[in-house]
């Protein structure tokens, strides 16, 4: 089976907009309406204020009578303060709440998919890349990417201010409108190519930024800040970090020079544009062409269109950016997984659990590497059957047993329970029929009841959750705490939490195994942290509460397996020898050699 590849990069203005959009009206969809009332307000204020001075000097040359005068003049005043209103509250929630309501909905379906995605993209380099993309443009409510609609009432509102505008000049002399939009073109093609810029140099500026983060997270971390301070290092990693930010900065210098240049191209325009424009009018009213009302009102126009111009092209630019940041969250969010998360066949019943397992010809090559972990890998693993696999770090055991319970897919082969490749179950179903724990435990932040049954309060099995603490010989612990199995985890998030030693997480994790009761165990290697008799002990244990199932053990000391039915040894990325303990001693291979050595070093430790 190939790798898996990532979702093309970037996208259409079209896609972020719609991507934006789609967010919005799930979710909120009065803050879109309002946004189009936005686009009317914000058109109409500003004509009602150029508009007026022109009506009371219309009204004044045609000596009007009060009535009339006021008549007029006030109906405009009052039309005034209503749009002004409306223009104040409409204000406040595009400026205020767009950004916040689409952060919030943003973070919610990025956690959804990382809850729901295949486990090896977290793993995968071209995923962290994309996800890496995805937090930047949505790292704040005030990101580009998290204020699309607000970005759009500024470009719809200044595109149909401009063609209002636009058309009240023509109607005065077309010529007057065609400098205006020679000066804007310009100012466009300048914007253009600050924009090419920033998007041909993204990916060299998001590396800088992605090393200065890694770099600035291993200075706060506390278990690499041991090794700073002991080692000395501390002079070395300010001036890497010095290093890096000088690189990051002058990436960003050159940006903001493309800006600037720009910026100043627009300022000569406007010059430009504005005084041609304003000696035409004053000529035209010198020489009795337009009455003093139409002249203002025009005067007004023009000043006011080169507003309407400058805010469609930053608009347009600032949506062309958003769009970017956009689509890249969204490239995350429609990252593939392979692995089957529609409907699948049925589980097998409770007359054909516990499972077999088989791999055939099954390789794994983990993604960017040159060389599989696993390759050519045939094994069947029989209902009941207990087996251990050993091997040297790094040989492939983990990722065998990742394989087998369905969080890695193969690269080459299959693997099937019960006679049915793993891919015709549905997923997360399948991942129903085990029960495993790792060598790297992590606690929730919840009482240790929720951690062993993985559920809320509400539907956790309290007499369950004490039988397993019983079994796994932790309700010693727990009922010493004055909450017993309501103590609250992880101080980090509550001050007032129980920190657990690596012996209680470990055994709290087999709780958390025993109170799924799967029909298949997979433990790899929890007890790493205990010494050789301990770990042999809890193994024994462990293998008397999980009787009458298909049982995978992993461990690096060869004499806490001998109990298995049988013990696979990897090496060389495949499965080198199989069979009992006495078989394979008896064989005088590698496995005989390894279990000497180790219990060798234990009978010299002991005297």
């Amino acid at each position: 089976m190939e790798q898996i590849k990532a979702p093309p990069r970037g996208g259409t203005l079209r896609a972020g907009v719609r991507a934006s959009l789609s967010i919005y009206w799930r979710e909120k969809k009065a803050l879109l309406f309002i946004c189009g009332l936005a686009v009317i307000v914000r058109v109409a204020l500003p004509y009602l204020g150029i508009l007026m001075p022109k009506a009371v000097l219309d009204q004044i040359a045609a000596q009007a009578e009060p009535r009339q005068f006021l008549f007029t003049v006030g109906g405009l005043a009052l039309l005034l303060v209503a749009v002004n209103y409306l223009k104040g509250f409409t204000d406040t929630v595009t400026n205020r709440t767009i950004g916040t309501a689409g952060i919030f909905v943003a973070l919610v379906r990025q956690a959804e998919k990382w809850m729901r995605m295949d486990f090896e993209l977290m793993e995968d380099p071209d995923y962290k890349e994309a996800n890496d993309k995805a937090e930047k443009a949505g790292n704040s409510n005030h990101s580009p990417a998290m204020n699309i609609p607000r970005t759009l009432v500024e470009l719809l509102s200044n595109c149909f201010g401009f063609l209002l505008y636009a058309g009240v000049i023509a109607l005065i002399h077309p010529l007057i409108l065609l400098v205006l939009l020679f000066t804007a073109a310009v100012n466009w093609l300048m914007l253009r190519r600050a924009r090419n810029y920033l998007e041909a140099t993204r990916d060299e500026r998001s590396k800088l930024f992605k090393k200065l983060g890694a770099l600035s997270k291993t200075l706060r971390e506390p278990d690499a800040a041991k090794d700073i301070r002991l080692y000395g290092a501390s002079g070395w990693l300010r001036g890497l970090y010095r290093e890096q930010y000088a690189s990051y900065r002058k990436a960003e210098r050159r940006m903001l020079s493309k800006n600037t240049h720009a910026q100043l191209t627009d300022a000569l325009m406007i010059l430009l544009r504005d005084g041609a424009a304003y000696a035409f009018l004053i000529w035209l009213v010198l020489n009795g062409r337009m009455t003093l009302g139409d002249f203002v009102f025009i005067f007004a126009a023009i000043g006011a269109l080169a507003g309407w111009v400058s805010g469609i092209l930053t608009a347009a630019s600032d949506l062309s950016k958003a769009c970017i940041e956009m689509n890249d969250i969204q490239a995350m969010l429609d990252y593939p997984d392979r692995m089957n998360t529609g409907p699948g066949i049925p589980l097998p019943g409770l007359d054909k659990l516990p499972p077999s397992l088989e791999l055939r010809g099954v390789g794994y090559t983990y993604p960017k590497a040159e060389k599989p972990t696993l390759r050519d890998v045939n094994l069947t693993i029989r209902a009941g059957e207990r087996i251990a696999v050993v091997g040297a770090n790094g040989a492939g055991k983990t990722t065998l047993v990742k394989l087998l319970c369905g969080l890695y897919t193969p690269t080459e082969g299959e693997v099937l329970l019960n006679g049915h490749p793993v891919g015709a179950y549905n997923r997360d179903e399948y991942y129903t029929l085990f029960s495993a724990v790792f060598q790297d435990i992590h606690m929730l932040s919840a009482s240790i009841a929720e951690n062993i049954s993985q559920q809320p309060p509400e539907l956790t099995d309290r007499e369950r959750v004490r039988r397993c603490l019983e079994l796994t010989g932790f309700s010693e612990k727990t009922n010493s705490l004055p909450e017993k199995e309501d103590t609250l985890l992880v101080r980090a998030v509550h001050p007032d939490a129980t920190e657990l030693s690596g012996g209680e997480k470990q055994m709290l994790a087999m709780s958390r195994a025993l109170y799924k009761d799967a029909p298949v165990i997979i433990l790899d290697e929890p007890t790493a942290a205990l010494d050789p008799i301990a770990e042999n002990e809890v193994y024994l244990k462990y293998a008397g509460l999980t009787e009458n199932k298909t049982s995978v053990y992993i461990s690096h000391r060869l004499a806490s397996t001998r109990f298995c039915d049988r013990i696979l040894l990897i090496d060389g990325s495949v499965i080198a020898e199989q069979g009992t303990h006495d078989e394979l001693m008896a064989l005088g291979g590698t496995y005989a050699k390894m279990f000497e050595v180790q219990a060798s070093y234990y009978q010299a430790n002991s005297n």
